[in-house]
Formats: C-alpha cells, sequence, structure tokens
C-alpha cells in the first residue's frame, strides 16, 4: 500500500515550528482581541483527509488564535448539513457534495479552506478476501456500502464504474450511518459485497481483517480529486468573521505541518482515532492544499455530480456557468 509522500516545504515548515514553539506573544494577543466568539464546534469525518484539523488542535494552534475547538464525529458531511443549517454546528468538515446540493437547493454554505485532494490508496473500493469479485466490471447486480448518500463515495465510484462501461445504475449503493470505522467489519459480516473506505480505514480493513483493495479510485476523471473541505453558513461566517478568520489561521498551520511532516500526522491520527502504530505508521496520505480556496478545483466537484447525476439537470446553467461554486467561495456572490 501506497505509503504516502512528502512534499518539501521547508519554509512554511520552518515557519510553523516557529510559530507553534513561540507561545502567545504580545502580537498574538493583538490578533485575539477582535474574536467575536471563542468557542466553536467542528463536526467533523474522522479520516486522515482532516489531519490539518487534527494536528491545529492536538498541536494548540487553535488555542494560540484564541479558540476554543471541541471536535464531534460524525459519519459524513452529509449527515450533518440539516443541523448546521440550524445553526447547532458552527463550522463542518467533510466531503464537499452534499454542501454543493444544499447550495444549489437554496442554502447559503461558505468554503472557509479546503481540506484534502485524493492521492493514491487514500479513497478506495475494498472487499473481503475471500470473494468472488476480482474485477471492477464484476460489481454489475452487486450492493456497494458507503459513509454517505449521494456524497463523494457515490461520485468516485460512479466515475469509475463509467469508465468501465457500467452504468451506476447497475450497482445498489447503500448508506450505513455509522460511518468508516464501523465499515471493515461491517464488510466482514457480509453487508454488503464491497465497500467505499478513506485511510486510515483502508488500512484497518487489511491489516485487521485481511481485506483487500479491489479499486484506488484516484485514477482516470477523478485524479487528484477534491475531497474534503471545512464548511461554515454563509451567516455564522458573517456574523463571525474574525472568529472565522482565526480558525482558517490554524488550519493553515495545521495543512503546512500535515503536508511536510508525515509524524504529525501520524499522530494527530492515533490521537484522534485510538489507531495503533501497524496502521498509523503505513495509512496512505493525501494532498493538503494551503491558501486560497482554488474556484477551478472545486468546480471539478460541481460538474461531476452533474455528469452523474447527483445533481439534477436543473442545476445545469448554475454550474456549467461557475455561479454555483462561485456563490460559495466569494463573499460578495
Amino acid at each position: 500500500m501506497n505509503t504516502g509522500k512528502f512534499r518539501a516545504l521547508p519554509l512554511v515548515a520552518a515557519a510553523v515550528t516557529a510559530l507553534a514553539t513561540a507561545g502567545c506573544t504580545a502580537s498574538s494577543n493583538a490578533t485575539l482581541s477582535g474574536l467575536e466568539e471563542t468557542n466553536v464546534r467542528v463536526a467533523a469525518i474522522p479520516t486522515v483527509d482532516l489531519a490539518g484539523l487534527y494536528i491545529a488542535l492536538d498541536e494548540g494552534l487553535f488555542a494560540k488564535q484564541g479558540l476554543h475547538v471541541t471536535i464531534e464525529k460524525i459519519p459524513s458531511s452529509a449527515a450533518i448539513i440539516k443541523d448546521q443549517l440550524k445553526g447547532q454546528v458552527d463550522i463542518s468538515a467533510g466531503a464537499y457534495e452534499g454542501y454543493i446540493s444544499a447550495q444549489a437547493a437554496g442554502a447559503r454554505f461558505r468554503i472557509l479552506a479546503e481540506a484534502s485532494t485524493l492521492r493514491p490508496d487514500t479513497r478506495v473500493l475494498v472487499t473481503t478476501t475471500g470473494s468472488p469479485i476480482t474485477t471492477v466490471g464484476e460489481l454489475a447486480g452487486k450492493t456497494i456500502g458507503v459513509n454517505g448518500t449521494n456524497s463523494i463515495g457515490t461520485l468516485l465510484i460512479s466515475a469509475l464504474l463509467s469508465e468501465h462501461g457500467i452504468s451506476p445504475s447497475e450497482v445498489t449503493f447503500i448508506t450505513d450511518q455509522k460511518g468508516f470505522p464501523a465499515m471493515p467489519a461491517e464488510l466482514r459480516d457480509g453487508s454488503w459485497d464491497a465497500a467505499f473506505l478513506a485511510e486510515p480505514y483502508v488500512t484497518v480493513a487489511a491489516e485487521q481483517y485481511g481485506e483487500r483493495e479491489l479499486a484506488d479510485l484516484d485514477q482516470g476523471a477523478t485524479l487528484n480529486f477534491p475531497v474534503d473541505g471545512y464548511v461554515a453558513t454563509r451567516a455564522w461566517a458573517e456574523k463571525y468573521p474574525h472568529t472565522a478568520a482565526a480558525f482558517v489561521r490554524a488550519i493553515e498551520e495545521g495543512q503546512a505541518l500535515a503536508d511536510s511532516n508525515r509524524s504529525a500526522v501520524e499522530t494527530a491520527m492515533a490521537e484522534s482515532d485510538k489507531l495503533p502504530t501497524l496502521v498509523t505508521a503505513v495509512m496512505a496520505l493525501p494532498d493538503f492544499p494551503i491558501g486560497p480556496v482554488d474556484e477551478t478545483r472545486i468546480q471539478r466537484v460541481a460538474t461531476a455530480m452533474l455528469q452523474f447525476g447527483i445533481l439534477g439537470q436543473q442545476y445545469t446553467a448554475e454550474v456549467k456557468q461557475g455561479t454555483l461554486i462561485k456563490s460559495m467561495i466569494d463573499p460578495g456572490s
């Protein structure tokens, strides 16, 4: 299994190291003075895609910005959207598809920062060791477990099936309400014929249950595909702009560490998900984007959603003109 790769970011890494060891200086205290709210509730899926978040918490990067962040584990971003729109969650972190669907239907979300993009073996289809299914073509007529309805699993698998000449309608997607942590065991017990998994649960499936990878989803039309992001409602972002900015600053530092320091990722995921070294030492890592949200990159998600019917055809103009995604990134839209 791919063990991830390191990108040489010496300047960023050095800057983050200096910031992490500096403590609360006078300048940082000045930064904190304008916060509208210091307690932030974040709903997040428990995957390595959000290592930047878990590192920021473990390394005190949120605290340095004057924030007290509480993380609530969720099975998928789609599972929390209704609660977030009711104001019960401040920021959520997960796959873009649920937010884009809600935005198209009239909700107003703001993508604060990107979390991850696909890299080899970070999102895969898995079967049991003794499964008669050994090729993607043999998935026709089978059941596939996913962590969220009409979310990134559905999209990535639909793209894979289409490239192998199979209509996505020929498989049955079944949503597991417990999410990734429960799915390797449920696949072993026969809940579905195959399962969509994210790291570190791809590695858990292999190391603890002997399950095998049927297909890596980082290929073809979804190569380097955007996976997860940090999202708030527009109303929350406008009510707490300084708090949102402080959150993003901490995430940026966490992303930089995740991108340049594998041991930081391993430590954060071991602590967050109570995983053994056997898993964290070999899990594959995604890419952790740093900097402003890339509109062109997120546009790929909306285009694919339209192509595979996750977005209805009534949204064709908004997707093709780019206005749907622009409305989630540009504060003036």
